[in-house]
């Protein structure tokens, strides 16, 4: 909302307009600095009934246009011009203590939001209406104000219900942008954690490994394309060839049969040698077998024969030892006669 500065040179007057005085325009709303600093005197507050703004409304109304008291609709556009675009109404807000104090003791007042101006203007409006019940004649009430100022007065309020509408507005894409700024900084943090790294290092491994997979499983899937093509191309030419014999066919097979047989005579008889040989390594073993027995019994028999000397040299020193006995048996008995 801009704010145009009144001249600083505005004095309160009695009742007449000087020359030299700027007219207010009908688009601008009064709005009151309420910030602690500022501090009214008696003649000075914009809510005082000296104030430009009731000094307006308490000039007379004439009909007649001469002399120095002008009516209110001689400085007022005509009624047909009343409905303002709404760029121009919300460019002409003017503030009513600019005039009034020094601008060196003005102190910054911040723009505030529309429904805090609402709030302001409901409470200026419960401060007007004050001065005019204790402090104004009963002839300046809101109620008999004129149709310019009603249609005014309506502009002002469908202009306040745009703004709140365009803050409503403003406040719902304000919530949106900070939901995605949200989002979009919690995405950020855990973009950069530890747990999403090894996740989209096993995501990336996991991921060449499906594409090698899916590389060998196309290799695989075109070579068995190929080999079905041959089978089927090997198929197709037997069943031409089991449907139109030739001679060389005939011929090749005859040579294949003729094939057969030298090769089933020759396992045949590869057959029987290979039973000869079985037979002739058993002969051989037995043969060995016999020749380890024969061995045996030579070696048995020596035994036997050095058993029999033993014993018969045993018999003969026996067949001594009894002479020798009986020997001196006769020579016991022979002693014993004696």
């Amino acid at each position: 909302m801009s704010r145009e500065a009144y001249s600083s040179g505005q004095t309160v007057n009695t009742g007449t307009r000087s020359p030299g005085r700027p007219s207010r325009r009908l688009t601008e709303l009064p709005t009151v600095d309420k910030s602690p600093s500022r501090e009214y005197g008696a003649r000075g507050s914009p809510l005082a009934m000296g104030s430009p703004y009731y000094r307006d409304m308490d000039e007379p109304i004439s009909p007649a246009g001469g002399g120095h008291h002008r009516s209110r609709s001689a400085t007022r556009a005509p009624t047909h011009s009343m409905e303002y675009p709404r760029e121009q109404l919300r460019t002409r807000y003017q503030s009513l203590d600019r005039g009034l104090v020094d601008p060196h003791d003005r102190e910054f007042i911040p723009i505030r939001e529309p429904r805090d101006r609402s709030r302001d203007r409901s409470l200026e409006r419960g401060l007007y209406l004050e001065e005019e019940l204790y402090g104004r004649p009963p002839r300046q009430s809101p109620g008999h104000l004129s149709m310019p100022d009603r249609g005014y007065l309506g502009d002002l309020q469908v202009q306040n219900n745009e703004l709140q509408r365009e803050l409503g507005n403003l406040k719902k894409e304000l919530d949106l942008t900070n939901q995605k700024l949200g989002s979009s900084m919690h995405s950020i943090k855990t973009f950069w954690s530890p747990e999403l790294k090894k996740e989209r290092a096993l995501r990336k491994e996991e991921s060449a490994k499906y594409s090698l997979i899916n590389d060998q499983l196309k290799l695989l899937n075109s070579e068995n394309q190929k080999q079905a093509m041959l089978v089927r191309q090997l198929e197709e030419e037997l069943r031409l060839r089991m449907r139109a014999p030739n001679i060389e066919m005939q011929q090749q097979m005859e040579a294949l049969y003729a094939e057969n047989e030298h090769l089933q005579r020759e396992i045949s008889i590869l057959r029987d040698t290979i039973k000869l040989d079985e037979f002739r390594l058993e002969i051989q073993r037995r043969d060995q077998e016999i020749m380890a027995m024969a061995a045996k019994m030579k070696t048995l028999e020596e035994q036997h024969q050095d058993y029999q000397r033993h014993i018969a040299v045993l018999k003969e020193s026996l067949c001594a030892k009894e002479e020798h006995y009986n020997m001196l048996q006769a020579d016991v008995s022979n002693e014993r006669q004696i």
